[in-house]
């Protein structure tokens, strides 16, 4: 087989991937797009006396938000003696945690856990945070999430229903969609997740994954299987897949949303994305084999699982699809082989018919994203910004995806990077 006929072949291979995941998103989206047409206002139980102890832990590295984040846990409508919230200082610049001391004292509710430094990252912070944790449950809030003063009440509904539930996730908000590209690429992604994928897994699987942060986690389920995973960069991942392998659940809230924000610049998206990447091949390097593999584990669980790692899978095949399909324009350019050479008949309109149709063919995800957009109350005002972004940001982003995939693949260690935050801007100037 000569060089050409394995590049064609690897693009069409490639290209036929790309396009099976995308009209697996083609209809995830359209089914998603149904049901957001019934959601109903969150639910709520009045009888406070069923209200579980909830410790709220905000882990923070050098990130004046949590203040922010932390206010508005001291603003929570949640019964005082069944509310404890914990700030994981892993700070290394004095000023910072001065001022985290100094809140802490204006404060008295507040209290602050230290180690000394960033070991094990976020999952290391956690875990040093557990035996200091008197709730039953656990709601995790990175810096930058600010919930409203009902979150809490809303998100232990599940749990009064079903106490074997290993925990509740909420819907994210982002609140700087609008500010540039790299914003409006961002929401985009998180869009995805939370108003097309976990909502449709939900309905047809019964199941759900953790996102990081927005989530009330059992304290017993996460001690039972070894607390979290030292040194992970998505230790939300890894200990999602921990509890599907186990037989536990997990529910989501999609009525249920929490304020956020995304990375504000492009290389911080980019880092971002490349993290989540290699995270995400981690935790199903892990413990993928065992869940897929497992007989006793519902065939239903097993595709929740795919589904949401096929976004990964659909950006594999995108960006191979690209590679491939260059280097066989190129090689029929130069006649590596003659008889299938373009004729003189192969214009450019010809390249950019068939370009357009591979195209069309392969949008799963930027159709997921503009859909997951409206549900959202994205506004058509910036559909071409997001159609610019995705195309421009979002080309460049997928191979810092790829490049993730790839080391953790190799099983080569990654940096834990610290994103630039409006809310640590804000903080800082008050």
């Amino acid at each position: 087989m000569d060089l050409q006929t394995i590049i064609k072949t690897s693009f069409e291979v490639t290209l036929a991937g790309a396009f099976i995941l995308s009209i697996g998103y083609f209809i995830i989206t359209a089914f998603s797009l149904a049901l957001s047409r019934l959601r109903n206002d969150p639910e709520i139980i009045e009888d406070e006396s069923l209200y579980p102890t909830v410790t709220v832990q905000i882990p923070t590295y050098n990130e004046l938000a949590a203040l922010n984040c932390a206010k508005c846990c001291l603003a929570f409508n949640y019964p005082l003696e069944k509310l404890q919230i914990l700030i994981g200082d892993d700070s290394n610049r004095p000023e910072i945690s001065a001022k985290i001391d100094a809140f802490a004292a204006a404060n008295p509710r507040i209290e602050i856990s230290r180690r000394g430094d960033n070991a094990g990252f976020k999952p290391g912070n956690l875990n040093v945070m557990l035996p200091k944790s008197t709730g039953d449950y656990l709601l995790i809030l990175d810096s930058d999430f600010l919930p409203k003063a009902n979150f809490l009440k809303l998100l232990v509904v599940p749990v009064i229903k079903d106490p074997t539930l290993a925990g509740v996730q909420s819907a994210w908000k982002i609140i700087n969609t609008h500010d540039n590209h790299s914003t409006l690429m961002g929401t985009g992604i998180v869009n995805i997740v939370h108003n097309v994928l976990l909502p449709f897994l939900k309905t047809v699987t019964n199941s759900c994954v953790f996102c990081g942060s927005g989530e009330l986690v059992k304290k017993s389920t996460l001690l039972e299987l070894g607390g979290w995973t030292m040194g992970a960069l998505t230790e939300d991942v890894d200990y999602s897949l921990r509890v599907i392998t186990h037989g536990k659940r997990i529910a989501y809230l999609e009525n249920l949303q929490i304020k956020c924000e995304v990375p504000y610049t492009p290389g911080d998206l980019f880092r971002q994305q490349m993290r989540w990447a290699y995270g995400v091949m981690r935790a199903f390097m892990a413990h993928g084999k065992k869940l897929f593999l497992s007989r006793t584990i519902q065939k239903r669980t097993k595709f929740a699982a795919f589904c949401f790692g096929s976004g990964y899978l659909m950006i594999t095949f995108l960006l191979l699809t690209g590679i491939f399909g260059t280097l066989n324009l190129i090689a029929n350019a130069l006649g590596f082989d003659p008889a299938s050479a373009p004729s003189s008949s192969y214009t450019i309109g010809h390249l950019v018919y068939d370009s357009s149709i591979n195209l069309l063919l392969t949008c799963g995800m930027l159709i997921s994203s503009i859909a997951a957009g409206f549900i959202n109350g994205f506004g058509v005002r910036s559909l071409g910004k997001l159609v610019v972004a995705s195309f421009s940001i979002g080309i460049i982003c997928m191979f810092f995806v790829a490049r993730g995939l790839i080391t953790a693949s190799l099983g080569l260690p990654m940096k834990w990077f610290m994103m630039k935050k409006a809310g640590n801007e804000q903080a800082a100037k008050a």
